[in-house]
């Protein structure tokens, strides 16, 4: 494994979420029609994202010494925590939101689906977006060497 490998396998990761969760956000919002194509398809980021988490897992424990340490160093962690700090103050915000505009008055099995759909396409969206950011980290860090 390498920076470049990494960014690379990350970078893909987090375009496909936000992809899949802009794709969501406007069907919730009917700017695009509901097909039964993109119904099926919604696992596909999960499935992408657990497949990269072993192949990272299996590198780190069976890969090269060396290079392990040089790529889950302190400035890894301090940058991970960050990120995930800021993801987790994102999401607790969004469905914060998300729950307050609510109608709850006149909720039907439509809204509690929607809402759903939202809650989940919020999360793909906002760690699809630390994704990426933290994968121009790892491009940049393997610029430098």
């Amino acid at each position: 494994m390498t920076f470049l490998r990494r960014s690379f396998l990350l970078f893909i990761c987090g375009i496909v979420q936000v992809f899949f969760s802009i794709t969501v956000l406007m069907v919730v919002l009917d700017f695009i029609p509901f097909d039964d194509q993109l119904s099926k398809l919604m696992f596909f980021p999960g499935v992408l994202i657990i497949i990269t988490s072993a192949y990272m897992t299996l590198s780190y424990y069976f890969g090269n010494q060396e290079n392990n340490a040089a790529l889950y160093d302190e400035y890894f962690a301090a940058r991970y925590y960050k990120l995930t700090a800021v993801g987790y103050t994102l999401n607790g915000i969004g469905l914060f939101i998300l729950f307050s505009m609510q109608d709850y008055t006149n909720w039907t099995f439509q809204s509690a689906n929607n809402m759903i759909f939202q809650i989940a396409a919020f999360a793909w969206l906002i760690f699809g977006v630390l994704l990426v950011w933290f994968s121009i980290g790892d491009y940049q860090e393997s610029k430098s060497g």
